[in-house]
């Protein structure tokens, strides 16, 4: 047997060795392929990177700006109300006379900063009696004056309505101000920035556009550009911002550029995006040929990490192969373990019914005789027998008395659960052990086995049989030398159970 074993544990050492061989081929010939993809992937990953970088900070940017449009009209539509509410109360002890040249001096604009702008009309015949000097140079209609304001106020005396606030383009010159200044402090790696170009005319051609911002090239901001301006190597990167612009709003393009605060040309990849309260083209792009180092370094990784997987392989494969022997050693331990086991369970237990065997059950009857002794816990013992088993057997055959014994052990099993002990002592005699309950629970869940078994009848054909038992209890005693005394009073409560008519539980104490 020890030469089988042995024999069996060299033919897996040499399967082990042999595995690890063709892992180890498989691993250099699948590492140097998935090299090939993974550099010929890592350009493609790269740029989504970029590319994701460039969408989210564009459209961060253009948040922003929404943020700042939204913040100062705010703040001066407070300001317009504060006037709004100073000038009423002026105004409130003024006649109609007074109050033109009130609402005249307040808003009458000398000098370059005209934040107001204002208009005061007859309220039956619309005609205007005045206006600031910027609703004048730039020929408004009455029609549309109030579609100029980005905050307004309204203010009436008698026949006379007023009404004023801060312009659109007022405000959005402060923002574009402010704009610009964010612009030119944001720092980001890799030479990226971001710029914003004013469209005029979205048919393109000469002068389409204005630099607005561009931290790159400062100096040229305000400049007018082209659609037909080139890069480097002659590409029209104007024309194809403004096609996709025109197409979908946004768009990724490539093009040749100089490099931030150096002479340096290379390829750049950007993001445009219309926002259109502007007519502004933000728009981000980073320079492509730092991609060739990425390549660079995932080679050089790569290899670092061939070495250092094959060492890890090695160490897994001499753990897998310890690892398993173990795993073999301790299944066939195991399964050595249920065999023995199932033998003992076998031996244990009765085949027909399931219940205790009685020579296991003696050892049970002897156990508890001993535990009762040390620790004085109650255990009682029951006696059960068949009543007219052998007219059974007779009628209905041998095939129906193993039914009937089985339908008693599954019964008492049933009532009993963990509370008992059910031995098979011989024939169609059964011994119940009982402990951790009182001798009243006992009695009734004894009782409960002669109801069960009397009111549920078992169909043997053609019949339908009621069973009736006869039952002996007691409990063992300290008198007692041993559980066989206990036995024998159980026994003879058992036998006068029958002598008094059977089916039913008589008690010896």
């Amino acid at each position: 047997m020890s030469l089988v074993k042995n024999r069996y544990r060299l033919l897996a050492l040499s399967v082990a060795v042999v595995i690890s061989t063709v892992v180890l081929l498989f691993h250099f010939i699948s590492h140097n392929e998935t090299e090939k993809v993974y550099v010929s992937q890592i350009e493609d990953v790269a740029l989504q990177l970029k590319k994701d970088f460039l969408r989210d900070t564009v459209n961060n940017m253009i948040q922003q700006i929404d943020r700042l449009r939204i913040s100062k009209t705010e703040i001066y539509q407070l300001n317009t109300d504060k006037r709004r509410d100073r000038l009423f109360v002026l105004a409130d002890a003024l006649d109609e006379e007074s109050f033109i040249r009130l609402f005249e001096s307040e808003f009458q604009q000398t000098g370059e900063d005209n934040l107001w702008t204002a208009y005061l009309y007859h309220s039956d015949t619309g005609e205007l009696v005045f206006t600031t000097k910027n609703i004048k140079e730039q020929g408004v209609s009455v029609e549309n004056l109030d579609s100029i304001l980005s905050t307004k106020a309204i203010l009436k005396k008698g026949t006379y309505t007023g009404v004023f606030g801060v312009e659109n383009q007022y405000i959005d010159a402060i923002i574009q101000t402010d704009i610009q200044e964010i612009i030119h402090h944001q720092t980001y790696r890799n030479d990226a920035y971001i710029w914003v170009n004013e469209v005029i005319d979205f048919e393109g051609g000469d002068d389409y556009a204005i630099r607005r911002i561009h931290p790159n090239l400062i100096e040229t901001e305000g400049m007018l550009l082209s659609t037909s301006m080139t890069d480097a190597v002659g590409g029209t990167p104007y024309l194809t911002e403004l096609n996709g612009i025109n197409e979908t709003g946004e768009l990724f393009f490539t093009y040749y550029f100089k490099k931030l605060q150096s002479e340096d040309i290379s390829k750049k990849i950007t993001f445009a995006k219309l926002y259109e309260p502007y007519n502004w083209i933000v728009a981000m792009g980073v320079h492509l040929d730092d991609l060739d180092g990425y390549v660079s370094e995932v080679r050089e990784e790569s290899q670092r990490l061939l070495t250092q997987t094959v060492l890890y392989i090695l160490l897994y494969l001499l753990s897998a192969l310890i690892l398993g022997f173990m795993l073999i050693y301790m299944i066939m331990e195991r399964n050595l373990r249920k065999s023995t086991r199932r033998l003992i369970d076998e031996a244990s237990t009765d085949p027909l019914t399931g219940a205790e065997s009685r020579r296991y059950g003696e050892r049970i009857l002897e156990h508890k005789y001993e535990t009762y002794h040390v620790k004085k816990n109650p255990v009682y013992m029951a006696m059960l027998d068949i009543d007219d088993f052998k007219l059974i057997n007779d009628r209905y055959g041998h095939d129906a008395g193993d039914r009937v014994l089985k339908y008693v052990t599954d019964t008492i099993q049933s009532i009993f659960k963990e509370k008992g002990k059910v031995i098979r002592w011989g024939g169609d005699e059964f011994v119940v052990v009982m402990e951790a309950i009182t001798k009243n629970e006992a009695m009734l869940l004894l009782d409960q086995v002669l109801y069960e078994c009397e009111t549920k009848p078992l169909d043997l054909v053609p019949d339908q049989l009621t069973i009736s038992l006869s039952i002996g209890m007691t409990q063992i005693l300290d008198k007692d030398s041993n559980y066989i005394e206990a036995l024998k009073r159980a026994d003879e409560a058992m036998y006068q159970s029958k002598e008094q008519g059977k089916c039913r539980l008589t008690l010896i104490e």
